[in-house]
């Protein structure tokens, strides 16, 4: 701390306003950073679904939170055709600026949730052409999933589990899964209590395993650099 003149050693003590407004600064610095950054994203590009109304309300409940900061990132709006890369995902060898920019905005996050409907037992054709373009991106980072459908989206879920294994994505156990016939009304989605309740554990999850992996990820990328 500065020692300016006509201050004692008592008054150097204490930060004058000038100093008191940098460790303002600098303490919500660290806060931020500190935060984990989580991607919502949504599981489907299918016109007028519904899954608009569960990423929002996905979001909703992270807005009060003060240890992650949320985003909703679509990869609709990248642009993503037909999976159109030679060389398979897993080389970090990407050719086309879609794919490029795709994976460079998955790689701001620590993690992640999947807001999933069920199509003929499985995640959408769209989610699983996007995945297959990038790997590394998930690599040692943490995943929640929300679904939903006629039998709640749970085979989705599992099916998601199973693909998001391979991208060394650890993905929590607890999921919230909601019904097309309890927890919607007319097209609108209408939460129940005991189908919304297994959303806070599983941030909860996300949020204890998000910060343990960060570790993870720097001691792979100091082995990576040696």
């Amino acid at each position: 701390m500065l020692f300016e003149r006509g201050r004692t050693a008592v008054d150097c003590c204490v930060p004058n306003a000038q100093e008191q407004n940098y460790l303002t600064l600098h303490l919500a610095i660290e806060q931020r950073t500190d935060m984990l950054n989580i991607a919502i994203i949504p599981g489907t590009s299918r016109p007028q679904a519904l899954n608009p109304q569960v990423v929002a309300w996905a979001k909703d409940q992270l807005a009060g939170r003060e240890d992650v900061r949320a985003e909703v990132v679509d990869f609709g709006e990248f642009n993503l055709p037909l999976l159109d890369e030679v060389i398979p995902a897993g080389a970090n060898m990407y050719q086309n600026d879609h794919t490029k920019a795709w994976g460079a905005k998955l790689n701001e996050f620590d993690a992640f949730i999947f807001v999933t409907p069920e199509y003929n037992h499985s995640i959408s054709g769209s989610l699983k052409n996007a995945l297959d373009f990038v790997a590394a991106e998930f690599n040692h980072k943490v995943a929640g999933i929300v679904n939903y459908g006629a039998d709640k989206g749970v085979r989705a879920a599992e099916h998601l589990r199973h693909i998001l294994a391979n991208y060394k994505l650890a993905v929590v156990r607890d999921q919230a899964s909601f019904s097309l016939f309890t927890d919607f009304a007319d097209g609108v989605f209408t939460p129940t209590e005991v189908s919304a309740a297994p959303f806070a554990s599983m941030v909860a999850d996300i949020v204890s395993w998000g910060e343990a992996l960060k570790s993870v990820r720097e001691a792979s990328a100091e082995v990576q650099a040696a």
